[in-house]
């Protein structure tokens, strides 16, 4: 088997205990292509960001922790905006040998302007399962614009795992956008496919606003702490308002946290998912994402008529301030296949389907 697994695939991981859990695993955690992790018992405060090595996780922690607390579902503990965590995940992993996984904050995680990445026991890079791994799982929480307020359980990241190589070759990718696109513009018309470095489609920022509407958020700090569990947060009292800035563009000011959406829009069909690849330096010293995996079925539809979702980019300019314009390219998503159709797609009951410019479900 080669490709992204996907939902029965991780259940069936889950069953065989190559997934285990001191709670039990939730049939909500399953997606189309990835696995939601959730926040285990405790957290940690730090001193600052580390990668375990060949010492561990628990000899860093006993070097570099400062507080810790117990998390209840109940009562929520507050991160700190500027704060440096580390949190324990409630899954556990004995992969198969031939299985390998990567992880990505949840959609909602990046639009909060929380910098979140999940470590191996002895990992020596951010996200990166390697094959075969066995062993516990933790997350990295950094609250950049606002403090949070989490619970045990609450899902901050998730997890895709694959076996082979499910990358889509650049004549894969374009016979896919000559005959049913998979990226498209605002007319309809696929998007053209790029093959340096590696196969995928550029995507731009949408600054033109038509129903007069914003396009962009502008975050708002030293407010309340943001309840992950809340479902009705006022915007204005969060978020700036940016309108359409015509020619001139919008003029991003250094370390502070914006949210735009793509020109593009995408129809994810069930045989792929897709990632918005890494901070390239080159297109300006600015991070375009956190939330950088697509699942199957978003802003897709069996028909072949639906008009597709546009991605939300979550901007944060460093050191100088930055131009953005209309129409501006930021960066490149990739395909890869999925190892089956997933039993269920991304859709109903999503909060982000076919979305356009959208902030995290937290707010009204």
């Amino acid at each position: 088997m080669s490709g992204i697994l996907v939902r029965q695939h991780l259940s069936a991981l889950h069953a065989q205990g190559a997934i285990q859990a001191l709670r039990p695993v939730l049939p909500s955690q399953l997606q189309p292509s990835s696995l939601d992790l959730r926040l285990g018992a405790t957290v940690w405060q730090l001193q600052c960001s580390f990668l375990p090595g060949h010492q561990g996780v628990s000899r860093k922690l006993g070097r570099l922790a400062t507080t810790s607390w117990t998390l209840d579902r109940d009562a929520p503990v507050v991160l700190h905006q500027g704060g440096v965590y580390l949190a324990e995940i409630e899954e556990i992993l004995e992969l198969p040998e031939t299985v390998r996984g990567r992880a990505n904050p949840k959609s909602s995680t990046g639009r909060l302007d929380v910098f979140v990445r999940v470590l191996t026991e002895t990992g020596d890079a951010f996200d990166t399962i390697p094959a075969g791994y066995r062993g516990k799982l933790y997350l990295e929480i950094t609250p950049q614009s606002f403090h949070v307020a989490v619970r045990r359980g609450d899902t901050l990241a998730q997890l895709r795992l694959a076996s082979g190589a499910p990358e889509l070759d650049g004549d894969a990718l374009r016979s896919r956008q000559d005959n049913a696109p998979v990226v498209v513009w605002s007319d309809g018309q696929p998007a053209p496919v790029v093959d340096a470095p590696t196969p995928g489609v550029l995507l731009s920022v949408d600054l033109q606003s038509q129903d007069g509407g914003p396009v962009g958020y502008l975050a708002r700090r030293h407010q309340p702490p943001i309840d992950l569990a809340r479902r009705d947060l006022p915007v204005d009292r969060y978020w700036t308002p940016l309108r359409d800035p015509g020619e001139d563009g919008h003029v991003l000011e250094p370390e502070q946290f914006y949210i735009f959406a793509t020109r593009e829009r995408l129809r994810i069909p069930p045989d792929v998912c897709a990632e918005l690849v890494a901070f390239d330096a080159t297109k300006g010293e600015l991070r375009t994402h956190y939330a950088g995996f697509i699942d199957s079925g978003f802003g897709w539809n069996a028909e072949g008529d639906a008009p597709g979702a546009r991605l939300v980019l979550e901007i944060r300019t460093h050191d100088v301030p930055f131009l953005l314009e209309h129409g501006q390219p930021l960066f490149r998503l990739e395909f890869m296949r999925n190892a089956e159709r997933p039993e269920r797609l991304y859709g109903k009951g999503s909060h982000y389907q076919h979305q356009g410019l959208r902030l995290a479900k937290q707010f009204q």
